[in-house]
């Protein structure tokens, strides 16, 4: 069963993209960083695998004739074939991380034309062959999904000596984890629940944290800005995100000082101050607890 058999007459007239357009090298995946602002696409197809990950702002995504809003910690995965588009909305810029890949990338085998539900390998891929519109991730599944594209990105653009086999083990394993989500998601009880209805309560929060962690910013603040009780925040924070805001925001800063270290050669006392730390004694401790390196000692592993 090769996957250009979704490829279905009725939907041949729409815009097909294949993955040697990105111009980047004769790789059957491809990665890249994507900022939208009075952004409305058409509806398009790919003969690859797209994985879109909202790491910033809000975008409408249009499949199978409706429309799902998508915020910060939303990721989708769309196979081969199959029409979509996406637009930002309400006058929200989105920042977005989209990750590309050929099935053969996974397993070579799916070149023939055996059936590729005989390949161990496509248990990773099986689960999106049903579409889902969106996949809301949260707590340290939103943080492990955000770091490994991330670093899928560093080895990408690297590309230091065994670069291609990281990034197979690293889709393999994203898909495995989004796929395991996709499950729960789908087998869940379909229920409303006080903190589903605040949810986009804690999400301003979130968008705000990742707008000004540089600056200083306080429980109390994140509180008003939120319009609940200080003890209903708390609460649904933690179920939102699965942290504490504290850890939320420590972990979300550690973020960044981790992409400063990776690709720039900016003194350390820098780099504390550009990820919102006020001292580089709480940035070390901070750092190594969340990461059981040092922010030096991180920086030599990783250049």
């Amino acid at each position: 069963m090769r996957f250009n058999q979704f490829d279905i007459e009725e939907h041949r007239n729409i815009l097909l993209f294949t993955l040697d357009e990105n111009k980047h090298g004769d790789y059957p995946f491809f990665i890249q960083n994507v900022a939208l602002e009075n952004f409305d696409g058409i509806l398009h197809r790919h003969e690859y695998f797209q994985i879109y990950y909202i790491s910033k702002g809000k975008l409408k995504h249009r499949i199978n004739n409706k429309e799902f809003d998508l915020v910060k910690g939303d990721v989708f995965v769309i196979p081969p074939y199959t029409p979509h588009s996406v637009a930002t909305c309400d006058n929200v810029p989105c920042e977005a991380i989209e990750l590309e890949f050929k099935p053969e990338f996974i397993n070579q085998s799916f070149r023939n034309d055996a059936d590729v539900k005989s390949f161990l390998d496509f248990m990773y891929i099986e689960p999106f062959m049903v579409v889902r519109p969106r996949l809301s991730l949260s707590g340290k599944l939103e943080f492990d999904v955000e770091s490994i594209l991330n670093d899928f990105m560093y080895e990408f653009n690297k590309k230091k000596p065994g670069f291609e086999l990281m990034t197979k083990s690293m889709i393999l394993k994203l898909l495995a984890m989004l796929g395991r989500e996709a499950a729960y998601e789908h087998h869940a009880p379909e229920k409303v629940t006080l903190v589903d209805k605040q949810r986009d309560s804690i999400l301003k929060v979130v968008n705000y944290l990742e707008e000004h962690y540089t600056e200083k910013i306080y429980l109390e603040d994140a509180v008003k800005l939120s319009l609940l009780s200080y003890s209903n925040f708390c609460m649904v924070f933690k179920s939102v995100t699965n942290k504490s805001f504290t850890r939320y925001l420590n972990e979300l800063r550690v973020s960044r000082a981790k992409e400063y270290l990776k690709k720039t050669d900016n003194k350390i006392i820098d780099i504390c101050s550009k990820s919102g730390f006020e001292n580089v004694t709480h940035f070390n401790r901070t750092f190594k607890q969340i990461t059981s390196l040092t922010p030096r000692e991180y920086k030599q592993v990783n250049r």
